[in-house]
């Protein structure tokens, strides 16, 4: 564009200088050839006049006019314009002017001719005087004077009156010598004029369509990129409601963009990605939550074991939000007889165990004990269960029962009914939530049997001292199953603790992610910025001592360290890289698109290459690589590195990184609409480098004659720096506001006719009486639809140029004058 506009710039200013030194050329010209013969003119004229005075004085002296002398007054006349013939026949300067020697030889000998002619005229004239007769003075006989007059010689008389016109005929001569090269010269300068006139039409022509032309380019540029910012700003719009809802946590929100379809499906991928995470988070939380409040009821003091029984229960279907529940357990009172005995029920009404007793293999609750697996039921037979109230019953929607099972063996059943279904996550938490009653159970009878035999040992304390050896090894017994207790009493409060500690990994990763995501340099696209406030967020919430972003160079098969964070000192690093040819297969690995995981680094399929290039020189041990996508693709990944010892990666930690991953995509996409952005503002600045270097003042208006625009000189004109103080004024607020009526009536009319004027020339005078010329044009300016929106304007100061063509007319009228005067001497 730039380079348009530079050699534009340069074919007007060679067509413009062509011009203008025709147009010189012709004016010197004509200048030239008014001085090299106007004293050739003024020659011709003074010899004719001074002969003809000449011959007048003569002929006064010959009719005895005693005042006048020949030397004085006569011979002056004739020795002057012999040497004017010689000073214009030898090219010299003279009071008449300066004399060019003539090239023509026509010219040269009517000079030396008329010289010579001249110089004849003189001798002639002096002959005569010479030969003057004396009157005869005779005295008569009374007296008297008499003066006899005695005629000249008619001799000498002719003889000056041939020379006198045979110098007339060789002035006459030379003016029309004179005249004839005058013609050529003329017809040449007039050759040259009609040729500056037809250059000066067919550039005017040329610059008025490349004008159109480029008013015509710009206004579809104009328009499209007014489309493109709509687009974009719309774009932007949507884009920030879409971070600011999924940062509020409403993951239901849609995202609707035009053109940039893959940022699109990034942004709705990130916040699927998010509401899984949410969810799952939930679904986490919902177990925990409950593995904790059921920890706390198996460990509460409750009264009775039916009381414990009860409580278990009304958690269990509350927090799975059932409507019935069950809970059945073994009886072991005989050997020969166990059966399953229903001891705690909620909402329950089962008309078929009135008895509340279930034989094992007997029905789903006695198959369920049998083959100690869950049973999970969407399709309940009709009258095998239902849910009642006061306004009737209904058969539930899911059945689920789980037995109750600890290292192998099942102390019950606990059976649930819901009008709703199970989730994956709920069934998982009942059959935590079983094991954990289970165990609580088996601690409930072994205490219950520990108090049994502790009454009988005081009932028969004689027998207890018999059997003290058997009691001894029941108290053996009674401890180790103590101890098992203990131990996993405290396996489940490590197991809290270590999902304690997850969730508020997982909640401080959140926090980490939902502050980066609200970041300015995020949300502005400042690459080096948002890189380096990434890694640090990272590499502080991560257990690691090395955060990283790389990116990939598939041009030059190489990955590049964009930003290290070293968390010991706080500090960043960056520009290492890694060829491909260093490390095939770990690059395959990264164009997977997977995740890279090695706990041990060094040994690891897709890390071991790096070994020798990167992990040992800084003493790497564990790596975890998650990769972030640019248009559909892989651009790089995020890294966490452990120096010094190894690292048992979790899915928490994965998750994390994807999130910081996503992150990087959206901030990468930011600045790829920044770049087009950019470019949108340099293709503005080119369009006003352009117009600016138009040798032409122009404007535009738009419907309210507001101006919208113009180029540096018509910025001078009105006395502003640049052309951004023009933008919204009127020509009220401008330096020819006394005309501003005037003006804007031309400019309405010129929409209103929807017709252009093109190179209208105007004659101004200022305040101070000074004329001037501009050569206006006014285009308006059509949208799609064919209403004028704008008004288009230019014009250009011709004053020196209707100057210098006056200057011309009046040098030709001159010498068309003289020509006149030159004829009418020669008639």
């Amino acid at each position: 564009m730039k380079s348009l506009a530079l050699k534009i710039a340069f074919l007007l200013f060679g067509t413009g200088l062509i011009i203008t030194l025709i147009v010189g050329y012709v004016e010197r010209k004509t200048i030239s050839t008014y001085d090299k013969y106007i004293p050739y003119v003024k020659l011709a004229e003074e010899v004719r006049n001074r002969t003809t005075q000449a011959n007048l004085l003569l002929e006064d002296l010959l009719a005895d006019n005693e005042a006048l002398d020949f030397n004085a007054d006569i011979l002056p006349h004739f020795t002057t314009s012999i040497n004017l013939l010689q000073a214009a026949y030898d090219g010299k300067e003279t009071s008449l002017g300066n004399f060019v020697k003539p090239e023509n030889e026509d010219v040269l000998a009517i000079l030396k001719e008329s010289g010579i002619q001249l110089d004849k005229l003189s001798l002639a004239a002096q002959e005569r005087v010479a030969q003057k007769p004396e009157p005869i003075v005779t005295v008569d006989t009374l007296g008297n004077t008499h003066v006899q007059e005695v005629a000249e010689d008619p001799a000498l008389k002719l003889q000056f009156s041939n020379q006198y016109n045979t110098l007339k005929t060789g002035l006459d001569r030379l003016s029309d010598s004179l005249e004839n090269e005058m013609k050529q010269e003329r017809g040449y300068v007039n050759l040259i004029s009609w040729i500056s006139i037809a250059l000066l039409i067919v550039t005017f022509m040329g610059l008025t369509l490349l004008l159109y032309r480029m008013q015509r380019k710009n206004d579809n540029i104009v328009k499209e990129n007014a489309e493109r910012l709509a687009q974009q700003g719309e774009a932007v719009t949507s884009l920030s409601t879409f971070i600011e809802s999924i940062s509020a946590g409403n993951f239901a929100i849609d995202l609707h963009m035009e053109g940039d379809q893959g940022l699109t499906k990034i942004l709705l991928n990130m916040r699927d990605k998010l509401r899984d995470n949410a969810e799952d988070d939930r679904k986490r939380n919902w177990a925990t939550s409950g593995l904790a409040q059921i920890g706390e009821i198996l460990r509460s003091h409750a009264n009775s074991t039916e009381e414990l029984y009860d409580n278990i229960l009304r958690f269990v279907v509350k927090y799975t939000k059932s409507n019935q529940g069950g809970l059945f357990l073994l009886n072991e009172d005989e050997e020969s007889d166990k059966y399953l005995s229903l001891e705690a029920c909620y909402a329950f009404e089962r008309k078929k165990y009135l008895q509340k007793k279930v034989v094992i293999g007997e029905g789903l609750v006695g198959q369920c004990f049998l083959e100690g697996e869950r049973i999970y039921l969407v399709d309940v037979p009709q009258e095998y269960i239902s849910i009642t109230s006061g306004l009737g019953g209904a058969n539930p929607n899911a059945l689920l029962i789980i037995p109750l099972k600890v290292n192998e063996k099942i102390f019950g059943i606990l059976e649930l009914a819901t009008f709703n279904k199970y989730e994956d996550y709920e069934i998982d938490l009942c059959e935590k939530l079983a094991e954990s009653i289970a165990s609580t159970i088996s601690t409930v009878r072994v205490n219950e049997s520990t108090r049994i035999l502790l009454e009988k040992t005081q009932q028969q304390a004689e027998e207890m001292r018999a059997q003290e050896e058997e009691m001894r090894q029941n108290m053996e017994e009674l401890e180790a199953t103590q101890e098992e207790m203990r131990r996993k009493e405290k396996h489940i409060q490590v197991m809290q603790e270590v999902e304690k500690q997850r969730n508020e990994f997982n909640n401080q990763g959140r926090q980490v992610v939902l502050n980066l995501s609200k970041s300015k340099v995020l949300l502005e696209g400042r690459w080096r910025d948002a890189t380096q406030a990434i890694v640090k967020a990272a590499g502080n919430h991560m257990p690691v001592s090395r955060t990283s972003i790389w990116t990939l160079d598939e041009v030059n098969k190489k990955i590049c360290c964009e930003k290290l964070f070293l968390k010991d000192t706080q500090s960043f690093e960056s520009g290492k890289e890694i060829l491909e040819s260093d490390a095939p297969d770990y690059f395959k690995a990264l164009r997977r698109e997977h995740p890279v995981m090695a706990k041990d680094a060094l040994i690891h399929a897709d890390t071991k290459e790096l070994g020798d290039v990167y992990l040992r020189s800084a003493n790497i041990q564990s790596v975890l690589n998650v990769p972030f996508l640019s248009d559909g693709k892989i651009a790089g990944f995020v890294s966490c590195e452990q120096q010094g010892d190894h690292i048992e990666w979790t899915e928490d930690h994965v998750e994390f990184l994807k999130s910081c991953a996503d992150l990087i995509t959206v901030t990468l996409n930011t600045v790829r609409i920044n770049d087009m952005l950019d470019n949108l503002n340099e293709a503005q600045e080119t369009l006003q480098t352009i117009i600016d270097n138009l040798p032409r003042a122009v404007f535009w208006k738009d419907r309210d004659l507001k101006i919208q625009g113009c180029n540096k000189i018509f910025a001078g004109v009105a006395g502003m720096k640049s052309h951004k103080e023009m933008i919204g004024k009127s020509d009220y607020e401008m330096p020819w506001s006394d005309r501003a009526e005037e003006y804007r009536a031309d400019d309405q009319a010129v929409m209103d006719s929807k017709e252009a004027r093109i190179d209208l020339e105007e004659k101004l005078v200022n305040s101070d009486g000074v004329e001037s010329w501009v050569l206006t044009s006014k285009v308006p300016v059509l949208n799609q639809e064919g209403e004028v929106v704008a008004v288009l304007g230019m014009f250009e100061d011709i004053t020196d140029r209707k100057r210098k063509e006056a200057d011309i007319d009046a040098k030709l009228n001159e010498l068309e004058q003289l020509k006149k005067m030159i004829e009418k001497n020669k008639n």
